[in-house]
């Protein structure tokens, strides 16, 4: 979104391009798509942002994580009230450990609801953390990415935009940044979920609040890796059910060695490779021979882990230590053969604008970076 834009606003932070492309970009994709109204929407960031597994596992993910906040709910409010009052999950969130922006009017972040991760999960190693927010439990809104049907997506970036459209000096309240806007509404739903939990308001919900907010407490569907740096590793899982470091050359601890794999929380390690992830399409299904696996396989190839959940991403969301995108682009599985997968696409490669515009991949990245894309050196 806003491929090729340049942001020029003096009245905001950047010129504009954070709210510009995560709001108003965002709504002209959403309004303008030829899509129908159940299709799943994923907006993520793109700079900061890799995929790691295969869009089955988060679709099926997505419905999941979904039908268990679904069901929590309804232990809570009860499902006659669920079912008429209509509330319920439908669009999910990143998480990260702390609010932003406390600033913004609206509901306080205290209104946020406690996770459902198991707090000692989080009692790890406190020495080795770089935050003060190294005990929490991830549970406040992360809007690295957002997924949802369409129908309820447009609804939540048309309330996001009445929300800047209104706000007097938007550049100073919100930072420049979509993301207090995005958790003033979630902050705004809690706040009156929670007066209905307490029987303070009358029956009916204000639509105006109600959107189905949720938060991927557990990453799996992205790891945000602010303020938990140190909560992931890439480690492999073997056919043969064992789980090792990806990187042995780093001197970490062998994960069934000790209770602290160098992390700020407990170790919680699947004891092998998800069923969702080794059942999904393999990885290099269109490579020859002369890539890793024959056949293709799961196994044996480096996936960032959650340290804490033993959840295994689909997303990795580098918006903590922006340098960790040189630093560890090598550890993910598809660095070494990215050139010859590349090479591998059927028809032409690029990608479309959300102004219907198609850009080829020589625009999308230049001669010059493919040496850092393409092993470092290598074009």
């Amino acid at each position: 979104m806003g491929w090729d834009e340049r942001f020029l606003d003096e009245h905001q932070v950047d010129g504009g391009a954070r709210l510009g492309t995560k709001l108003v970009h965002a709504v002209h994709s959403v309004l303008k798509a030829p899509a129908h109204d159940d299709d799943l929407v994923l907006i993520a960031d793109g700079y900061d942002t890799w995929f790691q597994l295969p869009p089955e596992v988060l679709v099926a993910r997505y419905n999941a994580m979904n039908q268990a906040a679904n069901e929590r709910l309804a232990l809570k409010a009860g499902k006659r009230a669920v079912k008429s009052l209509k509330i319920g999950q439908k669009i999910v969130f990143g998480a990260r450990r702390s609010c932003d922006s406390t600033r913004v009017h609206g509901a306080p972040c205290e209104m946020t609801p406690e996770p459902p991760a198991p707090s000692q999960w989080y009692a790890g190693d406190n020495s080795i953390s770089n935050t003060q927010y190294n005990v929490n439990p991830p549970r406040f809104l992360d809007s690295g990415y957002i997924m949802g049907r369409m129908i309820d997506v447009r609804a939540l970036l048309v309330r996001a935009m009445e929300i800047l459209e209104s706000t007097p000096h938007s550049d100073v309240v919100y930072d420049g940044s979509a993301q207090p806007i995005f958790n003033r509404i979630y902050s705004d739903q809690e706040h009156q979920r929670n007066r209905w939990y307490h029987r303070v308001l009358p029956a009916a919900l204000s639509r105006k609040a109600e959107f189905g907010l949720g938060i991927d407490y557990f990453s799996e569907l992205s790891h945000s890796t602010f303020d938990a740096e140190k909560n992931a590793k890439y480690l492999t899982y073997t056919s043969d059910g064992g789980v090792g470091v990806a990187d042995p050359s780093s001197g970490l601890l062998q994960p069934q060695l000790g209770d602290h794999y160098l992390s700020d929380c407990v170790l919680n390690l699947p004891t092998a490779l998800p069923t969702d992830i080794a059942t999904s399409t393999p990885p290099f299904i269109n490579a020859n021979k002369t890539l890793p696996s024959d056949p293709p396989s799961w196994n044996d190839l480096p996936l960032l882990t959650n340290l804490c959940t033993g959840t295994i991403p689909v997303l990795i969301h580098h918006n903590g230590d922006k340098a960790a995108r040189e630093s560890t682009w090598d550890n993910i599985w598809f660095a070494p053969h990215a050139k010859e997968m590349l090479g591998k696409i059927t028809g032409a490669a690029g990608g479309w604008t959300d102004t219907r515009k198609w850009v080829e991949w020589e625009e999308l990245c230049p001669v010059e970076w493919e040496g850092e894309l393409f092993g470092r050196g290598e074009t």
